[in-house]
């Protein structure tokens, strides 16, 4: 399988993670809720899904431009989407 497939679908799945978290933190369901913390708890995935994905791309994927394109992007969309609909309909 092609890197840039593999770092997207990955970034793709952690985006749904972040976005149920990030929902959850919103609607209170650990006994608090604040949207500011949601939106760290995303950036804080974002971060080290990035990471794992560095190890598993290695040299091939190189260059800001490709990781907001392969990575960033993809999480991005995933994330304020799914928060969307995650904070509207749970």
């Amino acid at each position: 399988m092609d890197d840039t497939i593999k770092v997207t679908s990955i970034h793709i799945v952690a985006g749904l993670v972040a976005a149920l978290l990030s929902a959850a933190l919103t609607a209170g369901w650990f006994g608090f809720k604040n949207d500011v913390f949601a939106f760290f708890v995303a950036v804080i995935i974002l971060y080290f899904v990035g990471q794992f994905s560095q190890k598993i791309a290695g040299e091939e994927i190189s260059g800001f431009s490709q990781w907001l394109w392969d990575g960033i992007a993809p999480f991005f969309f995933t994330w304020v989407i799914s928060y969307t609909l995650f904070v509207m309909y749970l």
